[in-house]
């Protein structure tokens, strides 16, 4: 008969907190036990715990037992199992099933179980000593609990018939486990070992259990596939990380070099296949050499280096590379160096653009012999390829495409394989900077040039001189295109429109509103680019009807003196002055739209006149010398909606009186919206906030206010922008 007992009960912690919690948690979870226990002593209590590992028996049950074994009174603390049991024949035995948890990080092991009568032995099911601890899913820290079988016996020739009741009191002997590698279930204290372990001959896979720094060689009678399981391998001293003489796969984890050396050599007999994971050199050698062996580089292996004195992959004399996939870049010199036999993508009658990508920053490829492209792009900021009459062939009924792309700031030339169609732009009497351009056959055209022709303005690019149907940026081109740029003169130009009659500028038509505070609505009909003035007692609505005004010169876009609304559209400014300034005595409504400056001046500068600002109006600026509204002098600024940021500087700097929101004895938080990339509002005067969100890096507000929305109370917070912590304000 089998006496179990009371089974205690398990501690099945994932801890996920600080150390010093997690100690602490220890600390009285077993402080609970030892109360509850009737053996447990207090030595047992402040037992080893380690900051950084810490592993303890945590549940003992006796499973099973076989030819009249008995067990009784068995119990457990942090390191011992103990009880009585019985074997009253020669093949009795009794089997308990343990639990042991990892607490901590580390990873641990048992390295010994001490403390069993002379007569007996143990066997373990399900565990061997020295092996990491880990759980069903293979986690073996941070609450990971392990479960095994112990089964007690004699040993051979050691039953005597008399002496059958043993008391127990096992000692199990912890230990953190330093393991780097393993290869199936043997475990190893360096890579290296783990290698030279694998059967010569025989595709072995290798498993990198934690991060290493270590030369690694691979003989050549060895096959090995590195799973590094997304750990790193990097340098150790001057050498290189790996150098292959046998056959090696790496499809995980990262290999790196900060040295004098490269990260992996291939030396003549070594296959080297490069399926994923990460080759990274960051000193002055490249990635992959490969001294006349076999290399392939395919699926999402990624191979970087920053040296200017070699190629991110050096193929050398009698070496074989095979580049199907995965992305090679180097950020200081060529991506690929090639003096022997070099085949890029596979020839299937097929080409993919997507895939290998080859960046070098001087050349993508740089070849002195001749080399195979069928698949994916090579891009280089002097050239794509060094020399392209050295690609020896190419995928059947595909031509080299010619394009650019923008990487880094950087202009890279780009070279790809297709059908490749070409469009021919002619300025039909004006100029253009692009003669042609190079295309994949059945995509968009993309951005078209602007061409220039004095006294005439750009309608956009046609299939026929005079007539024939408009190209845009979307139009897709399936062969050989010639656009000609179709212009109108500037006097036939109808700009704007007032009361019925057209206006070859916006200007003109302004002139013609009468200075006696008529109300007058201007309808523009067409972007323009011009250096407005209203005059004084000038009553002008802008009706823009989306379309843009933009500066002209070094002019704002808009002077104003009298009073000016608007409600839709766009004005814009990209030169050392703002786009509207608002004088003393001018009066200026935004109620929809946008007004953006991008040069080095603001959106709106009210120097001295009144700003209303509400709605859905949008206010922006780029500068870092300006806010985006300025109120200055004697200026009075309400704004009780729309949203106004600075992306260099304040939204807005108040030196006058500005009121945001309306004192109703209702709080909006949600409108108006004032964000800053220094503070949301800087003020040095009168400033009254009632409604909105006021936002800033720096700060939300700079400076006193002087009323809020009555029995409110101000709300801080953060909220993160693009990347930046902004400090919040607003009223509740």
């Amino acid at each position: 008969m089998v006496k179990t007992g009371d089974e205690k009960k398990k501690i099945d912690f994932y801890v996920r907190c600080v150390s010093l919690f997690i100690i602490f948690s220890i600390f009285f979870l077993t402080l609970a036990y030892a109360s509850s226990s009737t053996t447990g002593r207090m030595e047992n209590i402040m037992a080893s715990v380690k900051p950084i590992g810490d592993a303890r028996i945590t549940g003992i049950l006796a499973s099973s037992t076989t030819n009249g074994g008995i067990s009784s009174a068995e119990d457990y603390n942090v390191s011992n199992i103990y009880g009585t049991l019985s074997l009253p024949n020669s093949d009795s035995t009794v089997t308990y099933k343990i639990s042991v948890t990892v607490f901590l990080a580390s990873e641990m092991k048992i390295t010994s179980i001490t403390g069993l009568d002379s007569h007996l032995e143990y066997e373990l099911t399900d565990y061997s000593i020295g092996y990491p601890l880990c759980d069903a899913n293979n986690q073996c820290n941070y609450g990971a609990t392990s479960e095994f079988y112990l089964t007690i016996k004699y040993k051979q020739g050691e039953y005597d018939g008399v002496n059958t009741t043993f008391p127990y009191n096992l000692v199990f002997t912890f230990d953190e486990v330093n393991y780097k590698a393993r290869v199936g279930n043997d475990y190893y204290d360096t890579l290296q070992q783990a290698v030279d372990a694998v059967p010569v001959n025989t595709r072995t896979t290798v498993t990198l259990i934690k991060n290493s720094s270590e030369l690694v060689t691979i003989p050549a009678d060895k096959n090995i596939v590195f799973d590094l399981q997304n750990n790193f391998l990097s340098n150790d001293g001057v050498k290189n990380v790996v150098v292959n003489y046998g056959t090696l796969e790496i499809n995980n984890g990262t290999i790196t070099s900060d040295t004098s050396q490269g990260a992996i050599n291939n030396e003549s007999t070594g296959h080297l296949l490069v399926s994923g994971g990460r080759i990274i050199a960051t000193g002055t050698r490249q990635a992959i050499y490969n001294n006349g062996g076999t290399l392939e580089i395919t699926g999402s292996a990624y191979l970087s280096a920053t040296t200017n004195q070699r190629g991110t992959v050096q193929n050398l004399a009698s070496g074989n590379v095979l580049i199907t996939g995965g992305t090679i870049v180097s950020t200081r010199y060529s991506a690929v160096v090639n003096i022997n036999n070099l085949t890029i993508g596979v020839k299937d009658g097929t080409p993919d653009p997507d895939s290998p990508i080859i960046q070098g920053y001087i050349n993508g490829v740089n070849t002195t012999t001749g080399f195979n492209f069928y698949d994916g792009i090579i891009k280089g900021k002097t050239a794509s390829v060094n020399d392209e009459t050295l690609i020896s062939d190419i995928e059947t009924s595909c031509d080299l495409l010619h394009q650019t792309e923008s990487i880094g700031g950087y202009s890279y030339n780009t070279l790809s394989l297709a059908e490749v169609v070409k469009v021919y732009f002619y300025p039909n009497g004006g100029t253009v900077g692009e003669g042609y351009r190079e295309l994949r056959k059945g995509t968009a055209v993309g951005n078209l040039p602007t061409p220039v022709y004095t006294d005439y303005e750009f309608d956009g690019w046609f299939t026929d001189p005079v007539n024939g149907t408009e190209v845009t940026s979307s139009s897709i081109i399936n062969a050989d295109t010639d656009l000609y740029a179709h212009w109108t003169h500037i006097s036939q130009i109808i700009v704007a429109e007032m009361n019925g009659t057209s206006y070859h500028t916006l200007q003109l038509a302004i002139a013609d509103v009468p200075k006696n505070n008529t109300l007058t609505t201007i309808t523009l009909l067409r972007n323009t680019s011009e250096a407005l003035t209203i005059a004084a007692n000038q009553n002008i609505v802008f009706d823009l009807r989306n379309y843009t005004i933009s500066n002209s010169g070094n002019s704002p876009v808009i002077a104003n003196s009298g009073t000016l609304t608007i409600t839709n559209g766009r004005i814009t400014s990209n030169t050392r002055q703002g786009a509207i300034n608002n004088v003393a005595g001018a009066v200026l409504y935004v109620s929809g739209g946008s007004i953006e400056a991008t040069g080095i001046r603001q959106a709106i500068y009210n120097n001295g006149g009144t700003l209303y600002i509400s709605g859905t109006a949008y206010l922006s600026s780029t500068t870092s010398e300006r806010a985006t509204v300025q109120n200055l002098s004697s200026g009075h600024v309400y704004i009780t909606g729309g949203t106004i940021v600075s992306t260099g500087f304040n939204a807005i700097e108040n030196t006058a009186t500005m009121t945001i929101g309306s004192k109703d004895g209702n709080i909006n938080s949600s409108s108006p919206i004032i964000q800053g990339y220094n503070y949301g509002v800087n003020n040095t005067s009168v400033l009254n906030f009632y409604d909105g969100t006021i936002k800033g890096i720096t700060d939300s507000i700079n400076g006193v206010v002087d009323d809020l929305e009555q029995n409110a109370t101000r709300i801080y917070g953060t909220e993160t922008i693009n990347g930046n912590t902004y400090q919040t304000v607003h009223l509740q």
